[in-house]
């Protein structure tokens, strides 16, 4: 396609895009995010009623200082802000496609944006499609030749994705390679930034490793899995039609030398190592640590999305060369790639169910809401886990009157809880994160089962618990009753309906 289509076609067609995902918000009531959605939410959301949110290491400092304008119009709007940062890391991902001089760069847009999971990750609030952005920004700069840019840009990466910094020495190499020294020290930029702001806060320069929050092993909780979990997931992650570009794009870089000799060489190199190799490190990086059990890795396949631009990149350039050798006619080519970014939108509604709806433990969680919403219980005190919970409440999840996240004893979930308040046990976040077993609130003479909330044949979560929503009242021990008999009750009433 030439340069004056790709002129108009372009914005045409990223501003389509944007359109087209602002409207699948709105109509997706679930996230994949998960809990972590409403956590991110959370702080961005409130961070300038509690600014110390700024610097609170799992929520992503950067992220929330970008993303928290945004959420100031609810959830949707830390969305939305998702759907721009998408947009926009598809618009420079084909930018450093031309930069590249690949045929057929407008493909890297359709890749980018039609990775089954990188399309429904644009309508949560996650932090990953920032990442990505940021990532593709970073190359392209490096590639305008913009290095000071590229690298201050760089270093602010690991406060969106903590385990971005893997990437980092790949472009000191990079820049040292290129014998360009000014940029390397801004490398650490970010770096140093947080610590001296957040020093003030937590009163330790080196707050940023002594606060990471995912230092040692939860292998007790998240367990371990195997080294090849993230290519057997290929399929959810980048789509059948990405994962094959991508193996191809690595045997032809390897084979390109051979068959284009003026490759060979350091351009040849450099390419591998500012655009190929930091989907190569982080994707291997996470393999390990999630066969390894370490980092308190839990094997979710969405942290790949930080790196879908780069492994793009590596899709267009072995389209661009099987393109190239294929003896058919300039105009076949370009109707098969036509046809092929048609297939790729189909893509991700063949894996993901889009509009995202409620399923799973949202809809369960949804389900509780509702119901105490309508109970005489509202106005009670509430304790809760699961971050959805307020959410799906409509509650400030700051306003400690209100609600409050996790018990205050464990092992004696009665104390500092006042007579009448409301405790909502889930068989998720509760025996997990919370460390707080069923029994504790069942067996406990301060604590009378009200409601049950679970599906007739109920699914299996982390942990192996089937997945259910105890709503327990705190009562004086006097009146103590036989919450079995209650759940053996509730689980009947469910049963029958």
């Amino acid at each position: 396609m030439s340069n004056k289509y790709q002129k108009y076609l372009v914005p045409a067609l990223l501003f389509a895009l944007f359109v087209t995902y602002t409207v699948l918000v709105f109509l997706s009531e679930g996230t994949h995010g998960g809990a972590d959605d409403i956590g991110h939410y959370r702080r961005s959301r409130y961070a300038f009623q509690f600014p110390h949110f700024f610097l609170y290491h799992w929520g992503k400092p950067f992220f929330t200082a970008i993303s928290s304008p945004f959420a100031q119009f609810g959830f949707n709007g830390i969305r939305i802000f998702n759907v721009l940062a998408g947009t926009a890391a598809a618009y420079f991902t084909y930018r450093t496609a031309v930069l590249l001089k690949f045929r057929y760069p407008i493909l890297a847009i359709f890749l980018v944006i039609s990775s089954p999971l990188y399309t429904v990750l644009m309508l949560s609030g996650m932090t990953e499609i920032l990442a990505s952005l940021m990532l593709i920004l970073t190359i392209f700069l490096f590639y305008r030749k913009q290095y000071i840019w590229s690298a201050l840009l760089l270093s602010f990466l690991p406060f969106v994705r903590n385990e971005a910094v893997v990437i980092l020495p790949l472009f000191l190499v990079a820049y040292a390679w290129q014998r360009q020294w000014k940029p390397i020290p801004f490398l650490f930029f970010g770096f140093v930034f947080y610590s001296i702001v957040g020093s003030f806060y937590y009163d330790d320069i080196l707050w940023v490793i002594h606060q990471m929050p995912y230092k040692g092993t939860a292998q007790g909780i998240y367990g371990s899995g195997e080294l090849l979990h993230y290519v057997k997931a290929s399929k959810y992650i980048f789509g059948i039609g990405l994962a094959v570009l991508i193996i191809l794009g690595l045997l032809l870089w390897i084979l390109d030398p051979l068959v284009t000799k003026s490759r060979l060489g350091k351009e040849w190199l450099l390419e591998m190592l500012v655009v190929y190799m930091p989907f190569l490190v982080y994707f291997a990086a996470h393999s390990y640590v999630w066969w390894k059990g370490a980092a308190n890795s839990v094997g979710m396949i969405r942290v790949m999305i930080a790196i879908i631009p780069s492994a793009v990149l590596l899709g267009v350039f072995a389209w661009s060369r099987i393109m190239e050798w294929i003896p058919v006619p300039k105009v076949l080519k370009q109707v098969l790639t036509a046809i092929f970014c048609v297939v790729l939108v189909i893509t991700p509604h063949r894996v993901y169910t889009i509009p995202v709806p409620l399923v799973g433990t949202q809809r369960i969680l949804k389900d509780a809401s509702v119901w105490l919403r309508e109970s005489a219980y509202f106005e009670n005190r509430i304790y809760y886990y699961d971050p959805f919970f307020t959410h799906f409440m409509k509650l400030n999840p700051y306003d400690q009157q209100r609600s409050h996240q996790f018990v205050h004893d464990r092992q004696h979930p009665e104390k500092k809880i006042e007579e009448g308040a409301i405790v909502i046990w889930d068989a998720h976040f509760s025996p997990n994160e919370g460390q707080l077993p069923l029994e504790n609130l069942m067996d406990n003479p301060h604590f009378r089962l009200v409601h049950l909330v679970r599906d007739k044949k109920p699914f299996t979560v982390l942990g192996g618990y089937e997945y259910e929503i105890y709503v327990f009242q705190r009562i004086a021990e006097k009146d103590s009753v036989d919450n079995h008999k209650i759940y053996e009750a509730l689980l009947e009433e469910i049963l029958r309906e």
